[in-house]
């Protein structure tokens, strides 16, 4: 098993540890997992699945930040 994998998010590619969760990923770039909705390889997670989250090779992820407003 490869100590690294390779994902996409928001256009941009990264190397993360096998086996690192999403909310992990996450924090590591800056996001806090709580304020953001996560669509993975095309399909939004709820915030349930994505706190269960594994992140696999090869994984596409569109991260958007919730805000307030009105």
């Amino acid at each position: 098993m490869p100590d690294t994998i390779s994902i996409t998010a928001n256009g941009r590619r990264y190397d993360a540890p096998a086996g690192q969760t999403l909310d992990a990923f996450l924090e590591s770039v800056g996001q806090k997992p709580r304020l953001v909705v996560v669509e993975r390889n095309g399909r939004a997670l709820t915030p349930a699945e994505a706190r269960a989250a594994t992140l696999a090779d090869g994984d596409v992820l569109e991260i958007v930040r919730i805000v307030a407003g009105g």
